[in-house]
């Protein structure tokens, strides 16, 4: 899969995904801001904290729905019932007297954010005790991190809390993995806090809501008072104005509305849910953002987000005991952990996996009404489970988007009935026969056929990942569909074994939520995509050059077959995507076809960015406004493949990557406008980066040379080409007929007046810039001048397009 990386590389950050109205012009939801990119590299760690803030705030700000209701929130997404809403509005909730003291006491005295972890816990834990007390049973503890630094995909983070499950006891190590939800705290500055207090006083009679009587009223109004009596009002300073950014504002988010920027601690609890789904098999993540004592509960997913309305947890403890009860009692499915993985094949998910190494993925059986179907071409449910071998291969660093996750292992096929067929039969390892029962009357048949000959051991993946629901092809059928078309490239091609989607009730969403997301809100759909496939080796793990150049011109080849016989452009070449694996010698596989489109789709309503940052062409680097993705943008990319590849590996097996990436290339991992610097500085001069050439690589010096010559007359000729546009533009609007001047000028009588102009002898001509000249070459955008083109590519590698029989 294009989706492994290894232990030395980086876990690159990916917000965001395919743009809907490149695949469905009619789609009404077409004016979603999505871009697919995936900035990052292995081997190569540039990004910052402030990069990462800033994609997700743009990742999040139209995917986002706001002031949801707590009872809602709490019931489609911890799966709280009507009988524990009951329960908590029959009671009147008060909060623990000495922790409520003490968190006002830290908010009177401005102390720091930390101060407030143990009196919160404290009020916490009386809540819990409660619950405890009239017979719930609960799976919670909520976890102070103290000064400790969470490992994390990029900088260390440190929450200001974890709320882990019972089994997590103080003494143990905290982590992503294993949490439940986050939280985090904020503090206003103390002139701020006493303005929102101020300004929040009402009448008594306002607190008395319609068709209530006072008494009635009052009652609530005790029920719901904390034991710690309120400070005394505090007036507004004379001449004050309201300013937007005191308070988070709580207006209705549809889709008439501007999307609301995301505040800073927002975007914290965004980084926060990106850490526990990049850190264990999640379908999504949850955590609170209280600030003084106002609580958002947060919910994030692969579509957006979803925040709860505000509420003051002194005012108002009822809604802090709901979301509390529901935290506390739902289980590790409804906490977002994945469900179709479990430790046993019969057994579901009950608790977080410590580890991933020996569990079982449930492959779900077809299921029309609930949308569960298998892919096109992939009809016969002969699997039943995958047991994954070890740690996940590659981890989606995104929050929102495909969320692609690549497991190790074997599939295991289940086979009706009590006797096995011979041709049902699982990779498993050989020279065993044993079977367990599955759910259903499934048999599971490992290792062997009923001949008793061992099963050929193949290593495959399993790759879950969400796409986008207007994509007219699923990643699956349209490499099935490629196999067909382009026999001779099935090599090069990767073989998938399985593949199934999810839709509807079937992917378990949080219901009602999840569909005012995609409908109400016009956010995008996503199905759930399951893939099993064989498992290939990475780029940099060529014993040689010799044999890296061998796989480089397969999937040349097969990446250009693809255009010319089947009419897909790939559209994210990257390192991660050129594999290979062993035969009589190395071959070349083209891996990951999920942003792959059909080549007459891509007209200029398809001007968003696809690929990997330091991989993506020039020309899609430098505007917010990118052309159309063309063939010669992927022979870019994996140009740029090539130049990363000689300078970043060694190929060496123990050690395959160099200590220290050269300077002039590392920045191609950076921000796109730091990659669109440093690839036009090496398009001009190669150098700086040339000499970062490794010894493994110097025998291929020569076809480098030769591809960036190509390359740098393309960037030559795009230089010229614009020129040419400029001028012609200027040529086109620039143009005016008018007289002349006569040369001699006569002055009258009076010479503070001019004669009037006359007509020249000489023929009228236009005034302006002159055209280009005919003599000048036309070079056109597809392929720079005739510069960029399959043949010329292989040209300048010494080789020329083999020749097949069976086209």
């Amino acid at each position: 899969m294009s989706d492994t990386i290894s232990s030395n590389s980086l876990l690159h950050y990916d917000y965001s995904d395919e743009f809907l109205s490149g695949y469905d012009s009619d789609s009404s939801m077409a004016s979603t801001n999505s871009t697919p990119n995936k900035q990052g590299a292995t081997g190569a760690r540039h990004r910052t904290r402030d990069n990462m803030d800033a994609a997700l705030q743009a990742d999040l700000r139209t995917r986002t729905l706001r002031d949801v209701s707590v009872e809602d929130f709490v019931k489609h997404v911890y799966g709280f019932t009507e009988k524990d809403i009951e329960y908590i509005t029959s009671k009147a909730w008060t909060l623990d007297y000495q922790g409520l003291a003490e968190y006002n006491l830290v908010l009177s005295k401005g102390l720091p954010e930390t101060a407030l972890y143990s009196p919160f816990k404290n009020i916490m834990d009386g809540l819990f005790q409660k619950f405890r007390d009239d017979g719930y049973a609960l799976d919670i503890n909520l976890a102070s991190l103290g000064s400790e630094q969470l490992k994390s995909t990029g900088t260390p983070q440190k929450p200001d809390g974890l709320f882990m499950f019972k089994s997590h006891k103080d003494s143990d190590k905290v982590s992503w993995s294993l949490s439940k939800a986050f939280l985090e705290f904020q503090i206003r500055p103390s002139e701020q806090r006493l303005r929102k207090e101020a300004r929040g006083v009402r009448r008594p009679i306002d607190t008395i809501r319609e068709g209530t009587t006072p008494a009635a009223a009052n009652v609530g109004v005790i029920a719901s008072t904390p034991d710690l009596a309120p400070s005394p009002p505090l007036k507004a300073p004379s001449g004050y104005k309201r300013r937007s950014t005191d308070v988070l504002g709580t207006e209705e988010q549809g889709p008439s509305k501007r999307p609301k920027q995301m505040t800073r601690k927002e975007t914290q609890g965004a980084g926060y849910a990106l850490e526990m789904m990049a850190a264990a098999c999640r379908r999504w993540a949850t955590g609170f953002v209280i600030k003084d004592k106002t609580v958002w509960v947060h919910y994030y997913d692969r579509i957006g987000a979803i925040f709860t309305e505000e509420f003051d947890f002194s005012k108002d403890p009822q809604k802090l005991a709901m979301v509390a009860l529901a935290l506390a009692k739902c289980d590790v499915v409804q906490a977002g952990f994945e469900p179709l993985i479990s430790p046993s094949p019969d057994s579901p998910l009950s608790a977080p996996l410590v580890s991933l190494d020996g569990v079982f993925l449930h492959l779900p059986v077809r299921d029309d009404d609930a949308g569960a179907t298998y892919v096109k071409g992939f009809e016969n449910d002969l699997y039943s489970h995958f047991e994954i071998s070890g740690n996940p291969l590659y981890i989606y660093q995104g929050l929102n988007g495909r969320g692609s996750l690549v497991l190790p292992g074997r599939p295991i096929e289940a086979v009706k009935g009590s006797a096995p067929q011979p041709e049902q039969v699982a990779a498993d390892t050989p020279g065993t026969n044993n079977s367990t029962k599955d759910s259903g009357d499934m048999e599971i048949v490992h290792g062997t056929t009923t001949s008793g000959e061992s099963v050929p051991q193949v290593p495959m993946v399993v790759k879950l990942s969400w796409p986008l629901s207007t994509r007219p092809s699923l990643e699956a059928e349209l490499i099935q569909e490629l196999r067909d078309k382009i026999g001779r490239m099935r090599p090069h091609l990767p073989k998938v074994h399985f593949a199934m989607v999810l839709k509807g009730t079937s992917i378990q969403l949080p219901g009602d939520l999840f569909r005012s997301m995609t409908t109400a809100h016009n956010f995008e759909q996503r199905y759930f995509t399951l893939m099993i496939v064989e498992q290939y080796k990475h780029l940099w793990e060529v014993p040689t050059c010799d044999d890296f150049l061998d796989v480089y011109l397969d999937i040349v080849e097969c990446h250009h077959a693809a255009l010319k016989t089947g009419n897909i452009l790939h559209r994210d070449i990257s390192e991660q995507n050129l594999l290979w694996r062993q035969t009589s010698r190395c071959v070349g596989i083209l891996n990951d076809w999920d942003l792959s489109s059909v080549a007459a789709q891509l007209g200029a309503h398809a001007k968003h960015r696809t690929g990997t940052g330091p991989f993506m062409a020039l020309d899609l680097l430098k505007d917010a406004d990118p052309p159309s993705h063309l063939y010669r943008h992927d022979l870019e990319s994996l140009f740029y493949v090539f130049v990363w590849a000689a300078t970043n590996y060694t190929l060496d097996k123990d050690a395959p990557f160099v200590r220290k990436p050269n300077p002039a290339i590392l920045t191609w991992a950076g921000t796109y406008a730091d990659a669109y610097e440093a690839k036009k500085s090496f398009l001009g001069d190669s150098e700086p980066v040339f000499e970062g050439i490794q010894p493994a690589f110097e025998p291929l010096r020569g076809c480098l040379d030769a591809l960036w010559e190509l390359f740098h007359e393309g960037f030559d000729n795009s230089v010229k080409r614009k020129k040419q546009l400029q001028k012609a533009n200027a040529a086109s609007t620039g143009q005016r007929n008018r007289k002349r001047r006569n040369v001699d000028l006569i002055l009258g009588g009076n010479d503070e007046e001019l004669p009037l102009i006359e007509p020249s002898a000489h023929s009228r001509r236009p005034v302006g810039v002159d055209p280009p000249s005919i003599n000048e070459v036309d070079i056109d955008f597809e392929t720079m001048g005739g510069c960029l083109t399959f043949e010329k590519f292989l040209a300048a590698l010494g080789e020329e397009p083999r020749q097949y029989t069976d086209l």
